[in-house]
């Protein structure tokens, strides 16, 4: 039997990345020649639905200092870094422990911490290291001596590199890292979870009339995801048109709180309050999807792959979204949703006045859905995954 480990120490929230995992591991563990585990935080809300999926699980957490290095846009002292060094030397003897009690065959890592202290384990006691990467690791996100120590790990003790677009792929080849290491393997879903439910739970949340046009910005709220924009699109919006409201589902974490802060300001500041509103976090996904008009995507840096643009297209949603990253590998402009200039907002104006102006587009709602369908299927990552382990097994 095929033993595999994943490995994510994140301990407060699920992401992008841990839903991901979450999403493939029912498909993996139906598979009778694979025994999967996950080395992960037990308290913390991967661990949590973990248990409740039946995955085998073992106890891996980074010390305070590695977890206090925020090493995405911006920058950290020597000290601090030296101190997250020491950590991860803490952390990969807890996985050589791991390693030896469950004797993987294969070990995917998914945050990037953990991609250096998997490798130094899996490098110890022989076993091939799988980095699951889901940033795109580019000068735009991390500094030069990130870049470096990733680059040098990566090309000294990564089996593969696998990255969520083609666009994050070419990222790390225009900086030297060897094609054959590198390898896309698109997110995708599970197409029943987003599947179109009647609508009505936010305008019911929110009191609104169930005919009046809703547009959405879902997901953690950071600078780079574009709620700032989203609310001065809104604004311009508002001030011409006495139809549509605007809504922004999720919420800051970490320290970011004052992100948040500054968002709902600019609402207070600005007149907004009636035809702008805060929804936390939703666990209804595909309720939140199929009640929106339309999702607006406002990253205003470029995206590594565009997982809510896919959950929405699955709810037969349209999509307004920024042409850069990975997503143009997701929407064809004009045919299954529209793309916009990333942080133009007469780009995005012009957008939504097509959606907005005019009676709803049913073609543009159905090739969304079979986009999806046909591309972005959890059944498709899973098959990719099958061909990855046993291309790394070959190699070993």
């Amino acid at each position: 039997m095929n033993r595999v480990l994943f490995i994510d120490h994140v301990d407060r929230i699920l992401g992008g990345a841990q839903v991901n995992l979450l999403e493939l591991l029912p498909e993996l563990l139906g598979e009778p020649s694979l025994r999967v585990a996950c080395a992960c935080a037990p308290a913390g809300p991967l661990g949590q639905r973990l248990r409740e999926l039946g995955v085998e699980q073992f106890p891996h957490q980074l010390p305070a200092a590695a977890g206090a290095l925020r090493v995405v846009g911006r920058g950290f002292s020597p000290l601090g870094m030296l101190r997250a060094h020491v950590a991860l030397r803490e952390a990969q003897r807890g996985l050589e422990k791991t390693l030896a009690a469950f004797q993987p065959a294969v070990v995917i890592s998914i945050p990037n911490k953990d991609h250096f202290c998997a490798a130094a384990a899996c490098r110890r006691a022989g076993v091939p290291s799988v980095w699951w990467v889901n940033d795109i690791v580019s000068a735009q996100f991390f500094s030069r001596l990130v870049r470096a120590a990733f680059l040098f790990r990566a090309k000294r003790s990564a089996a593969q590199v696998v990255v969520v677009s083609d666009f994050a792929r070419r990222a790390l080849l225009d900086q030297g890292l060897p094609a054959a290491k590198v390898r896309t393997i698109h997110n995708g879903i599970p197409l029943a979870r987003y599947a179109r439910t009647p609508p009505g739970h936010l305008h019911r949340l929110l009191k609104l009339a169930p005919d009046e046009p809703l547009a959405g910005i879902v997901g953690r709220f950071t600078p780079w995801k574009g709620q700032d924009f989203f609310l001065r699109l809104a604004a311009r919006w508002v001030r011409k048109n006495s139809h549509g409201h605007f809504v922004l589902v999720g919420q800051a974490f970490n320290d970011e709180q004052a992100f948040e802060t500054d968002l709902k300001q600019f609402v207070a500041t600005h007149g907004l309050g009636a035809r702008v509103h805060f929804v936390p976090f939703q666990a209804a996904a595909a309720a939140v999807f199929s009640d929106l008009s339309l999702l607006l995507h406002c990253s205003t840096s470029p995206e590594p792959f565009g997982r809510v643009i896919v959950e929405a297209m699955a709810a037969g949603t349209p999509v307004i979204a920024a042409r850069d990253g990975g997503v143009p590998e997701i929407i064809t402009d004009g045919v299954d949703g529209l793309l916009a200039s990333p942080g133009d907002l007469e780009s995005y104006l012009a957008a939504l006045c097509k959606l907005w102006a005019a009676p709803p587009n049913p073609a543009l709602a159905a090739a969304a859905h079979r986009t999806v369908a046909e591309r972005f299927s959890i059944a498709r990552v899973k098959m990719e995954f099958l061909k990855l382990l046993a291309d790394v097994n070959a190699a070993a």
